[in-house]
């Protein structure tokens, strides 16, 4: 009697220490992803099983049941813990209550628990809309189909993103072995920010059952004119031998057919095949209009606002200030640019970092953060704004983006510019009032005696001021000149001229294609950009027509093809090509001084 009573003692004891606890491992989740919640029972068990409430669009998963054991300083303590899968495929800020667990009879309260889920950074682009592509044709080996996002117009312009989604059938029961990505037919088109890894799913269409590998991208016109879309992939098949199959004895039933079993012993038979688009869908390419043009477009081709911005409310002119700027939407980020104060002749700005966080597996939507510095150069109370360009593909138009003014005081002195300054030295102050001449004396006045100077001491004299002079007057222009920003942005840009011709020629020594024309580009870049006085990388293809010769224009369609698709062309006329890019060069130095 005494045992029982010391049982239900120690158990009615090891009651009244128990605890329950829940926790997430995150509470932050992408769309489609989840995160573990567990629910730990220290000093007993739970009379049956927890049941959390249920909360719209949030899926609860279990995960089973484990015990833990742990013995500190000859003491064992016993937990049971009960594993869950929570999560949700619609993005939005999710409360788990608190809900009751029942412990030996006794009702105990979890905590209550916040899970936000976010949208996923490897979604498929909007707009593809929810149509299955069926391979056309029966084959053995694939199939390649693509589709782009749906919109209302029928032409897309040089530099355009439009999303794509490009899958790959290949019948279940062949191998399959990829010899590398999807690349566009021809030379009209690239493929941007194309998935690393292709999505991997079994799927039965009209009764039969596919292995379907799906990409997404961006493509990307290179060039004016109307051309297919068309993609190819090059891979590796092994399918079984029909021809060699024998069925195994004791197996073989003339009713049925082939047994089962002969699958097992079938050799397979390999083939490097290249499966293309059927019938590819011709585009329409229409130059970037040249009329209304903003001399800061930078090549920005979608739809962008501004979701934040971040200017101190205080500033000092001549000290550089800190400016953050998050911007929004869908296109070519790639070519969007940070923005700068307004007005931009009020301001210096800074090249300062900037991180894009893509929304969808092909980075055509997202966001993209700016951080720089600017130096204001007037003081006062003002309505700071931040604006860019970017072209608007949907209206045709280029588009002035401003962000909401906001007011911000700046003291100091007016800082002047290189050019006020100069026309600030031109002006004399007024001659005072009174007669032009002075009145007649009559008189002598005082005399006193006279002495010149020596020739020789007078030579001296002034020679030796007069070059003071222009030794202080030499300094001052050498000094200005190195502090110039004009001088200094012009010898940064013919620094990187010079080093991006050596490489070219190390390229060329080497036989290395894909460097050799990406540092010829980055050459034409830069020579163009001393005489326009702007960025090297703000410079596209339009900006090089009428300029140079056709061979060059191709020379830089060439190297944006390499760098966007992979391209690789021949390693045996890179001589050719060098001989192409200095003509180049020739005929921009030319336009230069004849302007």
């Amino acid at each position: 009697m005494r045992g029982v009573l010391l049982f239900w003692l120690f158990g009615w004891l090891a009651l009244q220490g128990a605890e329950v606890t829940t926790e997430l491992s995150t509470d932050v989740v992408e769309a489609g992803h989840g995160a573990m919640l567990t629910l730990r029972i220290e000093g007993g068990d739970a009379d049956q099983a927890p049941q959390i409430p249920e909360v719209k669009d949030l899926v609860v998963n279990p995960r089973g049941r484990s015990q833990t054991m742990q013995i500190v300083n000859g003491t064992v303590s016993r937990a049971m813990v009960y594993s869950y899968i929570v999560g949700a495929h619609v993005p939005g800020e999710y409360d788990i209550p608190s809900f009751p667990v029942r412990v030996g009879g006794k009702v105990f309260q979890t905590d209550r628990l916040h899970l936000k889920v976010r949208p996923s950074s490897s979604g498929e682009p909007g707009g593809m809309g929810d149509e299955e592509k069926v391979p056309g044709e029966e084959s053995d080996f694939g199939h390649l189909t693509f589709q782009m996002v749906e919109k209302d117009r029928k032409h897309v312009y040089p530099g355009e993103i439009a999303p794509v989604r490009i899958q790959a059938y290949f019948p279940v029961g062949v191998r399959v072995s990829l010899g590398g990505q999807p690349r566009p037919e021809g030379g009209a088109f690239t493929l941007q920010n194309l998935s690393e890894q292709p999505r991997q799913e079994i799927k039965n269409l009209e009764g039969k059952d596919y292995r379907v590998l799906t990409w997404y991208a961006g493509l990307s016109a290179t060039k004016a004119g109307t051309y297919p879309a068309g993609l190819s992939l090059d891979c590796t098949v092994a399918v079984p031998d029909r021809s060699a199959q024998k069925g195994l004895p004791g197996f073989e039933d003339p009713f049925f057919g082939r047994s089962p079993f002969d699958d097992l012993f079938t050799p397979m038979v390999q083939k490097d095949v290249t499966l293309k688009t059927p019938e590819p869908p011709e585009l329409e390419v229409l130059e970037l209009p040249k009329e209304g043009r903003p001399e800061n477009f930078s090549g920005a081709i979608g739809t962008f606002e501004f979701e934040s911005v971040q200017i101190p409310e205080t500033m000092e002119t001549g000290e550089p200030t800190r400016v953050r700027a998050r911007i929004k939407g869908s296109g070519n980020f790639t070519l969007l640019k940070q923005p700068e104060p307004l007005p931009a002749d009020e301001w210096k700005t800074y090249e300062g970092q900037e991180d894009f966080s893509p929304g969808d597996a092909a980075s055509f939507e997202g966001t993209k953060e700016f951080s720089f510095n600017v130096v204001p150069m007037r003081p006062g109370a003002k309505d700071v704004r931040l604006g860019l360009t970017y072209f608007d593909p949907d209206l045709g138009a280029y588009q002035v983006l401003e962000s909401d003014g906001q007011k911000v005081a700046i003291t100091g002195t007016v800082i002047l510019d290189e050019g006020e300054q100069k026309d600030g030295g031109n002006e004399r102050p007024p001659l005072p009032d009174g007669p032009e001449l002075a009145p007649v004396r009559e008189t002598l006045g005082r005399v006193g005696r006279y002495e010149p100077w020596p020739v020789e001491r007078v030579t001296t004299t002034v020679v030796g001021c007069g070059s003071l002079a222009l030794a202080l007057l030499g300094w001052g222009i050498w000094k200005q000149r190195e502090v110039d920003p004009r001088r200094l942005a012009w010898l940064a840009v013919r620094a990187a001229e010079a080093s991006a011709l050596a490489a070219a020629e190390e390229a060329v020594r080497r036989g290395d294609v894909p460097g050799f024309f990406r540092a010829a580009r980055e050459a034409l870049q830069c020579r163009l950009a001393e005489f326009r006085e702007v960025r090297p990388e703000s410079l596209t293809l339009t900006d090089l027509e009428g300029r140079v010769e056709e061979r060059c224009l191709e020379l830089w369609r060439t190297g944006d093809r390499m760098e966007y698709s992979g391209e690789v062309a021949s390693a045996g006329s890179l001589e050719e090509w060098r001989e192409v890019l200095h003509e180049g060069l020739k005929r921009l130095s030319e336009a230069s001084t004849r302007a």
